[in-house]
């Protein structure tokens, strides 16, 4: 079994994805998979895809006709075989070491997900600028490095970030709490997160700065 699935949905991100890639392809936990799905993208995603599984047998390509962000990730988390899951906007870059250091927290604690904190970048001046509801300073700093539920942050249940891509979760659990991202909605990061976090018996922050 590999350690972490990442899935990431794409659709006509040409601009950005190979940034992308490469943020998660040069991770320092080099024993993942990698699945792309291809919704249904009208620019070189797809091309630039299968580039990449071309030079990396890590990665698998999936190409399907235009279903929206969660019908293309529900369908890579359905072949994901890793212990955790990780999900990836095609938009967005990782830290080299944000899957070793979430991956080494997840299994020295056994929890169900780990959030990390994540920070802005605005492509046109190339600034790195730190925002509350993604540093989650607040968060971090009242469950430091317990293991919680949110029975034990009540006060805090709207201030976490929904976004997937802050978190690192047990693909057992998720499958166990037959959870996926709920198809036709704009805003299917929210009710994703808000079933993780209720159905999560085991919770740990990752505070890196």
């Amino acid at each position: 079994m590999v350690k972490v699935s990442v899935v990431i949905p794409v659709y006509n991100v040409e601009e950005f994805l190979g940034e992308c890639l490469d943020s998660i392809t040069n991770q320092t936990l080099h024993d993942i998979e990698i699945i792309c799905v291809n919704d249904g993208s009208k620019d070189k995603s797809l091309e630039i895809l299968n580039e990449y599984a071309a030079k990396d047998d890590r990665i698998t390509v999936i190409d399907q006709e235009n279903g929206g962000h969660a019908v293309a990730t529900n369908n890579g988390m359905k072949l994901a075989k890793g212990k955790y899951l990780f999900l990836m906007d095609s938009d967005d870059i990782l830290d080299l070491k944000a899957l070793e250091e979430s991956y080494n927290v997840a299994e020295k604690k056994n929890v169900d997900f780990v959030i990390f904190q994540a920070i802005n970048y605005y492509m046109d001046t190339g600034e790195l600028v730190e925002a509350e509801n993604y540093s989650m300073n607040e968060i971090a700093d009242h469950v430091k490095d317990s293991v919680f539920s949110y029975k034990d942050v009540k006060d805090y249940v709207f201030d976490f970030t929904v976004t997937p891509w802050s978190k690192l979760y047990n693909r057992e659990f998720i499958e166990k709490n037959s959870i996926s991202l709920p198809e036709g909605l704009v805003f299917d990061d929210n009710v994703f997160f808000y079933d993780v976090l209720f159905a999560a018996e085991r919770i740990t922050f990752l505070k890196i700065s």
